[in-house]
């Protein structure tokens, strides 16, 4: 697996692969049975993905070709006492109550076997998918307990009461078709495919849907039980919520594009978000400036800004990478307080002026977004972290990438006769240069264009229209109809 390693601990993993998290107990020799010490890695784990807001799915999983084969016997064999029984089994049931609270979509992949207390945290998942060979048994009884993890109402509310007794009486091994059958399962994976593969492909789908949707719909289904008038209350509110959010109207407008609906008939006036991104001496500035011009010939209402912003923290931000403002001691203000600060603003832009502009209908271009986050204060921070700072913020309808030479871009610079800011230092735009085309890995759903910024000014702005003229034919010009905000 080749995510980014954000937790490990001696049993457990979990990696980030864009918005998708992998959760692996990694225990193959013991076939991931689970010690005192590989609970306390789950605890950890879970109430970090609680914390970290770009998952938008999470596949849970074990290492090797095992799921997860109970409790680890001989470790658990310490405990000696009743008492001590129910402290363990209370740490579990809170985990995997964590685990099912989570608000995004938990996906499990059995591979192999899942017995006892691996059962039991399947069941914690919202959807299980198995590959074609493997199986399940709830064996507690076999080592004269109870289920102990939250397993048997989990069971109950699968297959009904009846079916759970029997499971649990027997302690009889289900296969992967029969699982599917009584509800055990929702998926059996391809003949010869792992299970994992399937759940990743699962979670990467859902993971393309909006976080505030995917949590709703889970809320909803959970709440299942409610009274009704309870659970109605509750759809209407969600509802409404999803209803006036960005996300909704832009889903309507893709809808409506692709079917070549006319203007007249659109139910939005949302903006396109347009990012221009790129080193300094790229020509960002340059190209987003033309680009308002042409959207202006076309009719088109246009809002340009940039980043840092015109507001508070933008204006502290500019003095702070010219060296008019300094930290207590003296020096440049530190790297995370610069990452931090660009977070903050980037917020307040967004909140301020350009989600405003968006629903006006104008299309918003933006010299510099969270892409410049990741290349610039990605460098000196930890990248995952300034990841974690940007999570939530709006995703542009288009990313222009502007790839110049270093070589090129520090001659255009040297050109302005300028004192150079923080970051205009030859060597350090090199490894800037370096991470913007890297941008894929941390914003993979974003729909980025990379323009070769060593042409021509005039051929570079030729090939940024190109690449906004499909999304402008199907919109016609934006009606006046306002939106919620």
């Amino acid at each position: 697996m080749s995510g980014v390693r954000i937790l490990e601990t001696e049993d457990v993993r979990l990696e980030l692969e864009g918005s998708v998290a992998l959760l692996i107990v990694d225990r193959p020799a013991q076939r991931n049975a689970l010690a005192r010490s590989t609970m306390a890695g789950l605890a950890e784990a879970v109430a970090r993905l609680a914390a970290v807001s770009e998952v938008r799915a999470v596949v849970l999983t074990g290492g090797g070709d095992t799921f997860i084969a109970g409790g680890d016997l001989r470790d658990l064999g310490e405990l000696t006492t009743g008492e001590s029984g129910a402290e363990m089994a209370a740490v579990m049931q809170g985990v995997l109550d964590a685990l099912a609270a989570l608000p995004v979509p938990v996906i499990a992949a059995l591979d192999g076997s899942a017995i006892g207390g691996g059962a039991e945290v399947a069941l914690a998942a919202d959807v299980r998918i198995a590959a074609s060979d493997a199986w399940l048994a709830f064996r507690q009884i076999d080592f004269a307990v109870t289920t102990g993890w939250g397993g048997a109402q989990r069971l109950a509310g699968l297959v009904g009461r009846s079916r759970a007794l029997h499971l649990l009486w027997s302690g009889a091994r289900v296969t992967a078709a029969d699982a599917l059958r009584l509800g055990l399962v929702d998926e059996i994976a391809p003949s010869g495919e792992r299970a994992l593969d399937a759940a990743r492909r699962m979670a990467e789908r859902l993971a393309r849907r909006p976080r505030h949707v995917l949590a709703g719909l889970k809320r909803l289904v959970y709440a299942a039980d409610a009274p009704v008038s309870v659970h109605r209350t509750l759809e209407r509110t969600l509802f409404a919520e999803a209803w006036g959010h960005g996300d909704h109207f832009a889903a309507v407008e893709r809808f409506l594009a692709a079917r070549g609906a006319p203007a007249g008939d659109r139910t939005s006036a949302l903006g396109l978000f347009v990012v221009l991104e790129g080193i300094d001496g790229a020509g960002t500035t340059t190209q987003a400036r033309m680009l308002c011009r042409w959207l202006e010939s076309l009719g088109q209402p246009v809002h340009a800004t940039a980043e840092p912003s015109g507001g508070p923290i933008g204006t502290l931000i500019r003095q702070a990478l010219g060296g008019r403002v300094l930290g207590r001691d003296g020096e440049r203000l530190c790297p995370e307080t610069i990452a931090a600060l660009f977070a903050a603003d980037r917020f307040d832009h967004l909140r301020t002026e350009i989600e405003p502009a968006l629903h006006r209908g104008a299309h918003v271009v933006c010299d510099r977004y969270d892409h410049s986050s990741m290349a610039y204060q990605g460098l000196e921070c930890d990248p995952r972290w300034v990841s974690m700072l940007n999570a939530g913020a709006r995703r542009p309808d288009l990313v222009l990438f502007i790839d110049v030479d270093p070589a090129v871009a520090a001659r255009r610079r040297a050109g302005r006769g300028l004192t150079p800011e923080l970051y205009e230092v030859d060597d350090l735009q090199v490894r800037i240069a370096a991470a913007y085309r890297d941008m894929e890995r941390w914003r993979p759903a974003d729909p980025v264009v990379r323009v070769d910024g060593n042409a021509s000014v005039r051929e570079v702005q030729r090939i940024c229209r190109a690449a906004l003229r499909p999304l402008l034919a199907p919109r016609g010009r934006p009606t006046a109809r306002r939106l919620p905000p």
